[in-house]
């Protein structure tokens, strides 16, 4: 039995597999376009804003990073994520180039020595290797400092949108502030020329990393960051205004307790991912009234306790953040096999 024969086969079944999906769950087909006007009609970030101590929010409609009005559920962004490992197969059978190019643009830019920079009134859409798409909006300036064996860009200043579809840990991001890890996704990512950021995540996960800490940021939620600092909480985009502006204080100017009272007062169903960060974030009586909150909304599996979540056992944190709505571990088994499928036909 011959490799092409298996890889075939495979497609069929995956393709197969794809077409049992219930239609009603199919993401919008003009998705990514929405995304891509709302980025489009903003105007350049100026660098004389200032991020802090307004709300990480504002800074967001700013950069024209606006979350799309009707939000996705579960199931259709984990179907999506499917798709996109799905059509990481097919670009592989279209034997795409390995290295970066550029597969469109739209008024002046300069490209020399890695270092792209657009225009306050051009875009350019960078194709990466085989694995996805990088639209790099007006007044932005990026390096590109890797292909092999993986995908690496800074990002200095302006704002681009990525569509990967590759298996996790393919494609990163750096920033003056932190380093954003794709873990098969779409998202858009601004930096302001202070080197402060802020990522919107649209489908999939995406890991911010930064001093030795991190922060998963899941489809439909936002997270902020400067420099000099841990990455920021993770927010969803239907949280309370009240929320965000004391999380902001909570993580970057020394808000504590008060700020922290505010995050736990406002907190919903819909902030369980936020609340889950908060339990690494605080300690002593905060960490047990963050435990409170977050077992409200989400009470912990069978096998975690108290005691174990306190201690930040690392084991039941992981459970816990595995049965967390919006989490990765919610992922179904059929994506799953897919991301291993498309590891072994050779994405990497």
């Amino acid at each position: 039995m011959s490799l092409a024969w298996r890889r075939k086969r495979l497609d069929e079944q995956l393709l197969a597999r794809v077409q049992t999906l219930p239609r009603e769950i199919r993401p919008p087909e003009d998705l990514w376009d929405g995304i891509a006007s709302r980025l489009s009609a903003a105007p350049p970030v100026p660098g004389s804003v200032r991020l802090a101590p307004a709300a990480a929010w504002g800074f967001q409609r700013l950069a024209g990073l606006a979350p799309p009005e009707r939000t996705w559920g579960v199931r259709p962004a984990l179907a999506a994520a499917l798709l996109l490992c799905l059509a990481g197969v097919l670009w592989l059978h279209l034997a795409r180039p390995a290295g970066w190019r550029v597969a469109a643009s739209s008024g002046p830019y300069t490209l020399a020595a890695g270092r792209l920079e657009t225009s306050a009134a051009s875009r350019v859409q960078l194709a990466v290797g085989r694995i996805g798409v990088v639209s790099v909006e007006p007044g932005t300036r990026l390096r590109l400092l890797a292909t092999r064996p993986e995908h690496r860009l800074l990002l200095e200043r302006g704002a681009i949108a990525a569509r990967i579809s590759a298996p996790p840990r393919l494609f990163y991001v750096e920033t003056p502030a932190a380093t954003a890890v794709d873990l098969g996704c779409q998202y858009a990512l601004a930096v302001d020329a202070r080197g402060g950021s802020l990522i919107h995540v649209t489908v999939g996960w995406v890991e911010l990393t930064r001093f030795g800490e991190r922060s998963v940021v899941p489809f439909n939620m936002s997270a902020y960051t400067l420099p000099g600092f841990a990455p920021g909480t993770p927010f969803s985009d239907r949280a309370s205004d009240s929320l965000k502006e004391a999380l902001h204080r909570f993580d970057f100017e020394g808000g504590g307790e008060a700020a922290l009272a505010t995050v736990l007062k406002q907190a919903k169903e819909r902030d369980v991912i936020t609340l889950w960060h908060l339990l690494a974030r605080t300690e002593g009586l905060a960490r047990r009234t963050v435990y409170q909150r977050l077992a409200v909304f989400a009470p912990p599996p069978d096998g975690v306790t108290r005691e174990q979540v306190l201690r930040l056992e690392r084991g039941a944190l992981r459970i816990w953040w595995d049965a967390l709505p919006g989490s990765p571990g919610t992922l179904p088994w059929w994506q799953r096999a897919a991301v291993r499928v498309s590891a072994w036909l050779g994405i990497l």
